[in-house]
């Protein structure tokens, strides 16, 4: 089981406080025993069995997130990272996990 930092960015238009929502609720719900650290804004710790793609993709098509809405999923455990929607700056992100064996790959 790894511990896992989550944040995100949700696009403000309409349906923000919606999405917003559905995205924690997802997020907890994904969470081992149901714990979560969630005292800062856009960022809710937990611990999952589930591995980093795997998490990412299940908070993402889990919740009614959009396309411009931004996530991304940190393995504390091991460096990995995955996102989810859109990431304006891939490389730069790229650069900061440079220990990364799939950002290497990804982005040279």
């Amino acid at each position: 089981m790894a511990t896992y930092l989550i944040s995100f960015r949700v696009a403000n238009d309409r349906t923000y406080a919606d999405r917003y929502a559905s995205l924690v609720d997802t997020i907890k719900s994904e969470a081992e025993n149901s714990t979560t650290w969630d005292e800062t804004t856009s960022l809710i710790i937990i611990k999952s069995s589930k591995s980093t793609q795997t998490l990412a993709t299940a908070i993402y098509l889990g919740s009614s997130v959009a396309s411009s809405d931004t996530i991304l999923v940190v393995n504390a455990s091991n460096g990995t990272y995955a996102t989810r929607g859109e990431v304006k700056y891939p490389s730069t992100l790229a650069n900061l996990f440079d220990g990364n064996t799939l950002a290497r790959s990804l982005f040279g």
